[in-house]
């Protein structure tokens, strides 16, 4: 039996130390991939924010700390020593909630108990209804919501509007790769490369500036709606936008466009 995607050359874009999972995917289902990461994941540029909120959950200053990340997870649970970090939440008597699978996954490598992630839409918007769903009421509530050095304020907004008390930390850094590969460059030119992926509205902003006119030249396909909004302000309507934010409804987003 021929694989779905076999003959089918698709570009995974995320940055280079999260590429492992999709591009399995993508290969299983008999794809060729190529890596361009449009976006680098730093450390942020000082842990001042991140090392003075430890404390304060273990005070138990929150009665919510919020994941929007796998990058999140693992840069702000690396400032707790490892031998504390599966019981670092639990001991403060903290309630741990993912936006999604992937990240709750990432928690649970650390050993970490999620006590809540959303089970339809997995971004801010999400959360902030599930989290409306747990609890009798959300005025006064303490969140500590972790977060990229970039992006949206829908969480903190909508959390305040509702009455909470929101803390935000900056755990890690998205920085724009500068230079693209140049023969991925020329494969995009050539139409040599078949679809595109992108996770995020970061990366699609980032691809726009990194191939310019090339960007056009293949057919990309999205993991939310938000993030087919971000290539749509870039120009380029995607060919596919994946049922849910994961990065298995991605590849059968990008399957069912091959068809």
């Amino acid at each position: 039996m021929t694989l779905p995607l076999f003959g089918q050359i698709v570009l995974v874009t995320r940055p280079r130390e999260q590429t492992n999972e999709l591009r399995s995917l993508l290969e299983e289902r008999g794809a060729a991939v190529l890596v361009q990461p449009s976006i680098e994941i730093l450390p942020p540029e000082t842990w001042d924010d991140v090392d003075a909120a430890l404390p304060k959950v273990e005070r138990r200053d929150f009665d919510w700390i919020l994941f929007s990340s796998s990058n999140g997870v693992r840069f702000f649970l690396e400032r707790v020593a490892p031998e504390r970090r599966a019981r670092f939440f639990a001991d403060a008597q903290v309630s741990v909630a993912a936006v999604g699978p992937g990240t709750a996954a990432a928690l649970n490598e650390f050993g970490v108990a999620v006590a809540l992630v959303p089970t339809k839409e997995f971004n801010a918007e999400g959360l902030v209804a599930a989290l409306r769903a747990a609890e009798p009421s959300l005025d006064g509530k303490r969140f500590l919501s972790v977060r990229a050095s970039r992006g949206r304020d829908v969480l903190s907004n909508e959390l305040t509007r509702l009455g909470a008390v929101v803390r935000e930390v900056v755990a890690y850094r998205s920085v724009d790769v500068e230079e693209p590969d140049a023969e991925i460059v020329a494969a995009l030119r050539s139409n040599l490369i078949d679809f595109g992926t992108v996770a995020s509205s970061a990366t699609a902003k980032a691809l726009a500036r990194l191939f310019g006119d090339a960007f056009s030249q293949t057919r990309w396909v999205a993991l939310s709606p938000l993030t087919a909004d971000a290539l749509r302000s870039v120009g380029v309507e995607p060919a596919a936008v994946a049922e849910e934010a994961t990065l298995k409804s991605l590849v059968d987003a990008v399957v069912a466009a091959a068809k």
